[in-house]
């Protein structure tokens, strides 16, 4: 019996298509490897803007944890560096990981003895007229080069005794 041999004619088709398949699989995996190197970078900088925003409102705290001290930001008038007169070992941001000085607060006086906000259930009673309210504004921004920059302001209403209390 005759043998039919078919082995001449197909050895250049496997490598064509092997060859093929091998391109196939080189192309997707380079475009994972750059889709998974682009979601690292995004992740990263993802991470840095959310550690400069809880920064930045670490500072709106550490100012609204000195009212009542003696280093009290909230005394009518604008206050630029609150932190200036506190010791490097007591500053209220010295646990930041990029160190307080990354941060900047300022606490700026916006209005003096002016009616207090009520709630309408609330809009008549006996201390109406004897308090009013001071207005502030807490900017705190934190800054790293070449990183994340976030500014967070919060107003900050203080009651007061009015001029006929």
């Amino acid at each position: 019996m005759k043998q039919i041999v078919m082995n001449r004619g197909q050895r250049g088709l496997a490598l064509v298509v092997s060859l093929l398949f091998l391109m196939v699989v080189t192309i997707l995996s380079l475009a994972a490897a750059s889709n998974s190197s682009l979601g690292l970078k995004m992740s990263a900088n993802m991470q840095d803007a959310y550690e400069s925003f809880q920064a930045a409102e670490a500072g709106i705290y550490a100012a609204l944890g000195l009212a009542g001290s003696g280093h009290d930001p909230f005394v009518r008038e604008d206050v630029v560096q609150p932190f200036a007169a506190i010791a490097a070992d007591d500053h209220p941001l010295r646990g930041l990981r990029d160190g307080a000085d990354k941060v900047a607060v300022e606490v700026a006086l916006l209005a003096v003895d002016r009616d207090c906000p009520r709630p309408p259930s609330e809009s008549g009673g006996s201390s109406v007229g004897l308090f009013d309210c001071d207005y502030y504004r807490i900017k705190s921004e934190h800054d790293v080069d070449s990183k994340a920059r976030t500014r967070v302001e919060l107003g900050v209403v203080k009651t007061v005794i009015g001029e006929s209390g």
